[in-house]
């Protein structure tokens, strides 16, 4: 494609005489950018031709690009705290302010940390994809997919609020995002019609997962939230915060979206709830669901739902909404033990070992063998047999076991690690064992291994 003639408005079109022939932008409406951002056509990393600013906030500009390597629109994101930072003019360098060095740092650590988890969650057609994460400028970008539709609060604006009948199919999505995110031990805390995408009339993809945290890890997390759809915990940095912080959140928007009006914010109902009930604002909603948001946007955690699947069960009883199609691996396994699989025809006990190949990262080309009986663990920790350095990004102190039984089957157990381990291509579930088969691969941030 000649960039030359690209509109950088809508980056499908091209530029005759002076204008779009897909947008009919000017070239010169199509130049606009903020001051703060990096002008259009600037190359970044030598594959993302930047087109307009889509998005302007407090911590980051988002632009829409043209992949010049893959041939594709995508998104790219640039941490940028507009408080605490400013951009040199000649060579577009990102300088904190005097005395903002170290709140830059952590805040590039965190920046990197969202797309390492977005990252983790590409297999996921509920997640958007991120596809790379580079440093320039002195600061951080990621690019990832772009999504063709609106999100949930420009539809309201446009065309009002909805009726369950098409509410219900968004939230189905929702739900199951929600569903793998905390499988993770990580909660999303930024739920609202702003960050729920609609990409079709039935399909939905949660975004923005800077706020993203494990709330497993002992540390108190900090008070980022959103007013109104924020539940009273998250306003405390010892606040117990948990998957019923997103079920408030995800109520609280059905809420927002049924009725067209909003629920006063949840410190002001702790003091005294003023919030009236759906069921009365909403008078032809089936009467399970008004009580499933009810319940979901209850002011004191422990009265909501704990989980999302018990929230999925009120919404949608009898519905098996998390039972994915997915096949992970091939083989059975079982929880607390390791799997006895049997004697495949002509092997005898103790006769054949199992291979792997480092096939791309830290270990690339190295080979490993497991012998009968015996196990291999990976991750950071000096007692891990395949240790990591300390500062790999992504990968858990324990991050996943193989075992080799007596009969040469090899098995893998992810050990609760933070951002996943995948069989070929597809998440595994912490804590179980999955059968291998030669030709399987097994990922994990970055890292791939071949089983031979």
């Amino acid at each position: 494609m000649d960039l030359q003639y690209l509109c950088t408005n809508c980056l499908t079109g091209t530029v005759r005489n002076g204008t779009c022939t897909y947008c009919h932008k000017s070239v010169n409406e199509a130049s606009k950018q903020p001051a703060n951002a990096l002008p259009v056509r600037y190359m970044l990393g030598s594959q993302y031709y930047l087109g307009k600013v889509i998005g302007n906030g407090g911590f980051g500009i988002t632009y829409l690009a043209w992949d010049c390597i893959e041939q594709r629109r995508v998104i790219v994101k640039e941490l940028y705290p507009r408080q605490d930072v400013q951009r040199d003019p000649a060579s577009k360098m990102v300088v904190p302010l005097k005395g903002q060095e170290d709140y830059f740092r952590k805040l590039k650590h965190r920046f990197k940390e969202e797309a390492q988890i977005l990252y983790s969650f590409r297999h996921e057609p509920s997640v958007m994809n991120v596809y790379r994460l580079m440093e320039d400028n002195n600061t951080v970008y990621y690019s990832m997919e772009y999504l063709s539709g609106f999100d949930l609060k420009t539809y309201m604006e446009q065309q009002g609020k909805l009726g369950w009948p098409q509410l219900s199919g968004y939230i189905r999505k929702i739900l199951y995002t929600l569903h793998i995110l905390h499988g993770q031990n990580l909660i999303h805390r930024d739920i609202s019609p702003d960050n729920i995408f609609l990409t079709s009339v039935t399909d939905a993809k949660l975004i923005d997962f800077g706020s993203v945290r494990n709330y497993n890890s002992g540390q108190g997390l900090t008070t980022i939230l959103k007013q109104v759809y924020a539940p009273v915990e998250q306003y405390f940095t010892n606040g117990d915060q948990g998957p019923w912080t997103d079920i408030y959140a995800l109520s609280v928007t059905m809420y927002h979206a049924l009725s067209g009006s909003r629920p006063p914010r949840a410190t002001d109902r702790a003091v005294r709830d003023g919030a009236i009930q759906i069921g009365r604002l909403c008078p032809e909603l089936p009467e399970h669901v008004a009580r499933a948001i009810t319940r979901g946007m209850e002011v004191r955690a422990e009265n909501r739902f704990q989980s999302v699947e018990e929230m999925a069960e009120a919404l949608f009883p009898g519905e098996k909404l998390f039972v994915s199609e997915k096949q992970y691996v091939t083989g059975r396994h079982r929880e607390e033990e390791k799997p006895d699989e049997g004697a495949p025809a002509g092997n005898e006990p103790g006769t054949h070992s199992c291979t792997i190949r480092c096939t791309a990262g830290v270990f690339s080309g190295r080979r490993i063998g497991i012998s009968p009986g015996d196990s291999v663990s990976f991750g950071r920790d000096r007692q891990c047999s395949v240790n990591y350095p300390v500062d790999s990004p992504g990968i858990s102190r324990r991050q996943f076991c193989l075992w080799c039984d007596q009969y040469g089957n090899l098995f893998i157990q992810d050990e609760n690690s933070t951002y996943g381990t995948l069989v070929s291509g597809y998440r595994i579930e912490p804590g179980k064992w999955y059968k291998l088969e030669r030709g399987n691969t097994i990922g994990f941030a970055g890292e791939n291994y071949y089983v031979e």
